[in-house]
């Protein structure tokens, strides 16, 4: 077992189901509707990213369980007239040699989508290109959000594509999937810690509420389902799904009135909620939760399409017919900016974090007398260091990868049987919680080295070096304020392309209550802005298929510069040591060199060094 932490699922039995039975029962069931196409998604009801094997439709009709991808499922008559397998799956470039590595070529047909072509898009333009076959297509609106189907929708208009909605659980039943179920208690982090309280919450999301609608008496109901955003108003955590500190359930809030309808699957866990008087929660019972709600005169339905399953805004339509709905949902940017407390925790949950990894990474490359640790035992290691500093569950499956394994930007299959061999690439990609349920990230790679003699190839002391130098790019740069995500990741990417190289993920990532929070981010096409006091990563990576792969994470929050009025500068809450086996030292300019030596140098102040720098 891998995960000992507090919160971990790691008793839950293994769902390996066979795919090519899965399919024929789906595709059973498709007969029987009289459909061409059915939209299979990775996401559950809650449009989670982490989605656990047994509750993935996407995970049982093709095997591949990474984080995003999603895909069409086709009768057999259209797979035959098309010439492909019955599940064509598209899947962004984190994920190409994993989910070629998982599916069955027999019975998926892949498609691999360049660097920032969304996967929806891709999909809607498969379904355009052979609308002469495919006439009618389902989806599953239990687990499709209303912004995914109204982008499929406007995409495919003029193929008069006929749609049907199914938000009974039918695909479940059809492709008997176990579901997910959670009796874990939801609980109270202090206002100490977050630096709000929960009627501060619901007070500042009613006045940019009705701030949006122009009209400071609107009567307004606010729903969400995305996990952290209920967990930054409610100020609650329960860690209900495997590397989520956050709880499920669905948020209302009409005023000051708030009601958490928990559906079926975690209505039975317990709400240590005490703070806020005017919460209701409502348990697997839609009728008691309508009633309350009819008990309201709202005039507008206001939520985040892209985070809002289309089946409960159709259920509001039925209490409040004449409502006019609004994609809007101003949670996203209220949690982006953290507060002084939040970032507090942050710097304490990261240093933590910091010295389990250094702790891990010099074990990895120096390993111990007589020992001959596989990828697992790497995964496992980091666990407990991190128990030992105090986490409680980890924040997304390890990435232990050794040699042409860390050459897959998300491989997760750490595997006993991989062992850490001499003068290859190991990659540790980890975070863990602590007590506030703020996650941590970062990812670091060292040389397996446990002869004096052994030395990097060329190859991996120049991937490593421009890895690094991107990332230092990336730490150090004072971007203007008014600069987008994407353009900070064009410079951070321009000093790898610079050299020939280029990476099929984003540059970074918020950080908040999960490792991957929407809003800001450093990606291509990204115009969020840089939002003072957010949380982001730096994590630029080279891959070369079959050899072997470097990414280089750091953590950083978002300052108004204090030297240069009008930018903006990034402290990094990072300090782990580099391994300077991996660095060529010459690739490096004097500023580099400058940051470098500073950078080991409180590395070495804090323990947190991994290999000698010769800077110093």
């Amino acid at each position: 077992m891998i995960d000992r932490l507090k919160y971990n699922f790691s008793d839950l039995p293994t769902y390996e189901p066979s795919v090519a039975d899965v399919q024929a029962r789906l595709g059973a069931f498709m007969e029987r509707v009289k459909l061409d196409a059915l939209i299979v998604t990775s996401q559950d009801e809650f449009i989670s990213e982490y989605v656990p094997r047994r509750n993935s439709q996407r995970f049982a009709v093709s095997g591949f369980d990474g984080s995003a991808g999603s895909g069409i499922f086709l009768s057999a008559a259209a797979a035959a007239r098309i010439g492909v397998p019955r599940f064509v799956l598209f899947v962004d470039g984190r994920y190409h040699l994993q989910a070629e590595a998982q599916c069955d070529k027999t019975l998926v047909q892949l498609e691999k989508l360049e660097l920032g072509v969304p996967i929806w898009t891709a999909l809607a333009r498969w379904l355009s290109s052979h609308a002469d076959v495919l006439r009618s297509v389902g989806y599953d609106a239990l687990r499709v959000s209303v912004g995914q189907r109204d982008r499929l929708f406007d995409d495919t208009r003029r193929d008069a594509l006929r749609w049907t909605a199914f938000s009974a659980r039918e695909i479940d039943r059809a492709i008997d999937l176990p579901g997910w179920e959670v009796d874990r208690p939801i609980f109270e982090v202090p206002e100490s810690l977050t630096g709000t309280t929960v009627a501060s919450n619901i007070a500042a999301l009613n006045d940019r509420l009705r701030g949006h609608l122009g009209n400071a008496g609107a009567r307004v109901c606010w729903l969400t389902c995305a996990a952290d955003d209920i967990g930054y108003l409610l100020n609650s955590r329960g860690y209900h799904m495997p590397n989520a500190s956050s709880h499920l359930g669905y948020l209302f809030v009409v005023g000051d009135q708030v009601a958490l309808y928990l559906p079926e699957g975690c209505d039975a866990c317990p709400v240590e909620l005490e703070t806020y008087s005017k919460l209701q929660v409502f348990r697997n019972d839609l009728a008691a939760l309508g009633r309350f709600l009819a008990l309201f005169d709202v005039e507008h339905i206001c939520y985040g399409a892209d985070f809002v399953n289309c089946a409960m805004p159709d259920a509001l339509s039925r209490v409040w017919p004449h409502a006019r709905h609004s994609s809007f949902s101003p949670v996203e940017s209220m949690r982006a900016s953290k507060t002084p407390q939040v970032l507090a925790h942050f710097r304490d949950a990261f240093a933590r974090s910091s010295a389990a990894i250094a702790e891990t990474m010099r074990w990895a490359k120096y390993g111990e007398p007589g020992q001959h640790p596989s990828e697992y035992d790497l995964a496992r290691k980091v666990n407990d260091a991190y128990a030992a500093r105090g986490a409680v569950g980890l924040t997304f499956t390890t990435i232990a990868a050794h040699g042409a394994n860390s050459a897959l930007a998300h491989y997760t299959a750490a595997s006993s049987d991989v062992a850490l061999e001499e003068g290859e690439l190991v990659l540790l990609d980890s975070g863990a919680y602590y007590e506030g349920g703020f996650a941590t990230d970062c990812t670091r790679v060292v040389l397996r080295k446990t002869e004096a003699q052994t030395r990097a190839q060329p190859w991996q002391r120049e991937i490593y070096t421009i890895a690094l130098k991107a990332c230092i790019k990336g730490l150090v740069t004072r971007f203007p304020a008014q600069l987008t995500g994407g353009e900070v990741d064009e410079a951070v990417r321009d000093v790898c392309r610079a050299s020939g190289y280029d990476f099929n993920h984003g540059t970074g990532h918020g950080i908040g209550i999960h490792v991957h929070e929407g809003g800001v981010r450093f990606a291509p096409n990204s115009e969020y802005g840089l939002v003072p006091n957010a949380v982001i990563s730096v994590e630029p990576g080279i891959y070369l298929r079959g050899k072997g792969g470097v990414r280089i994470e750091n953590v950083v929050i978002i300052h108004p510069s204090e030297h240069e009025p009008g930018k903006v500068e990034f402290e990094n809450i990072v300090a782990v040591g580099y391994d300077w086996d991996l660095i060529d030292v010459d690739l490096l300019d004097e500023a580099e060199r400058t940051y470098l030596r500073d950078y080991e140098r409180l590395c070495a102040q804090l323990g947190n060094t991994v290999t000698p720098c010769p800077l110093l």
